[in-house]
């Protein structure tokens, strides 16, 4: 594992530059993405987990992310935590590890760590991708010059983002190579967001959906659904040059589309994915991520690369998976004219055994995480499995603190992966 895939800013690294020197920075950066990229690793892995911080009794969100970061800081864990907008959340993430078996490791003992920095805080951690009844309305923000300024811009927009997400880098080397690998990847964004649902509940109701926070985040956030297809690095970093030029981003983070390619890091970000109770879900998502990732270079270097898919169409996947989970029926994007559609377990099963052969075929050893991967399909998803819960207790708080118990409690039950299996 090498440390840092993205370090956390400390808070007076987040002071405002002037325009001149952001955008400075913001062409040094465009520039050096071409050397990122062709030194980059395939499938190396980085995994970024968002919390929301609780409140031990009434299961409520509280505003102490900068309490909770200085006990996390004091327990070792300063290069993995950071802030996001709401001041009830926290992040924690992974360096860039070199396999999945070493992303693993350090994804389990974050996770062991950070529950108990949450139990010494006297709070709990949720990581499922919204809060079934918070208000938006009355959540604090991170008191930081770059969140405020996001807060001046955004406005409601920033305000009403009260999910949780998950988001995995995925190395690939070569610079036009990521890109096309990239357009490729958004037909199967549907797929992983449907495996990965896990925010029914929204606004104190059962909003119907199984992932409230896909069309929370995709339908507010400008750039937040479906990338457009850019073919070359060139035509990316063109696109990212003339959103700045017309004042539209300050950053190139100021793109979150579900997949997008990650210019600081010379990887393909893979973020549609909700957050996940049990970090094994989280693990299996990412051996998902990888292998699907590893198909797509495969069939990029042997010249069988499928055209992208237009943005159109993978949305209208993109809805069904919001909706349905893996209970969704999918449309075959690979054959349009048809009209053909598919079940979740066919099209999402297809998708696993694809990264298992690539990953096998590169000695990956993803078997394990597909295999939980697999069982999350035919199990199915984490929305499913609250729904569930709520059937049975007919209680949001009872729903929501078993959410709060995968949390906390699931790397404590999670085997340790042995190498080559």
């Amino acid at each position: 594992m090498i440390r840092a895939m993205t370090p956390p800013p400390a808070p007076d690294d987040a002071a405002p530059n002037d325009a001149d020197t952001l955008r400075r920075e913001f062409d040094a950066q465009l520039d050096a993405a071409r050397e990122k990229y062709e030194t980059s690793v395939d499938n190396t892995l980085g995994v970024e987990e968002e919390y929301a911080i609780c409140d031990p009794a009434s299961l409520d969100l509280v505003p102490r992310y900068e309490e909770l970061r200085v006990v996390a800081v004091d327990a070792g864990l300063d290069q993995a935590v950071a802030g996001e907008l709401l001041a009830s959340e926290i992040e924690f993430r992974t360096g860039r590890n070199e396999t999945w078996g070493d992303a693993f490791e350090e994804l389990v003992d974050i996770r062991r760590r950070v529950a108990q920095v949450a139990r010494d805080s006297k709070a709990l951690l949720g990581a499922s991708a919204t809060h079934p009844w918070a208000d938006y309305r009355e959540q604090d923000t991170v008191q930081l010059p770059y969140y405020e300024q996001l807060v001046e811009k955004m406005q409601y927009v920033a305000h009403r983002n009260n999910t949780f997400g998950l988001h995995v880098h995925v190395g690939v080397q070569g610079a036009d190579r990521a890109i096309k690998v990239a357009d490729a990847m958004r037909a199967y964004q549907p797929l992983l967001l449907a495996l990965s649902a896990s925010s029914p509940f929204l606004d104190g109701r059962d909003t119907g959906l199984a992932s409230s926070r896909h069309m929370i985040f995709s339908r507010n956030f400008i750039r937040g659904n479906v990338a457009p297809v850019f073919g070359t690095l060139d035509g990316y970093l063109d696109h990212l040059r003339w959103l700045n030029d017309v004042d539209s981003i300050d950053t190139v983070g100021q793109v979150w589309w579900g997949t997008r390619p990650h210019v600081l890091h010379g990887t393909v970000e893979l973020r549609m994915f909700d957050g996940q109770p049990d970090v094994r879900d989280t693990l299996a998502l990412t051996a998902l991520a990888s292998g699907a990732i590893a198909h797509l270079c495969t069939l990029h270097d042997a010249g069988e690369l499928p055209d992208p898919v237009a943005s159109h169409l993978v949305d209208e996947n993109c809805w069904r998976a919001a909706r349905w989970g893996t209970d969704a029926v999918f449309i075959d994007l690979q054959d349009v004219a048809s009209a053909r559609k598919q079940c979740a377990a066919e099209a999402i099963g297809r998708l696993i055994s694809a990264a298992r052969v690539a990953g096998a075929a590169k000695g990956l050893d993803l078997d394990v995480g597909l295999d939980r991967a697999q069982h999350l399909l035919d199990a199915g998803c984490s929305a499913l499995w609250q729904r569930s819960v709520f059937e049975e207790t007919s209680s949001l708080a009872d729903t929501y603190r078993a959410v709060l118990n995968a949390t906390m409690s699931s790397a404590d039950e999670t085997e340790p992966v042995k190498r080559g299996s």
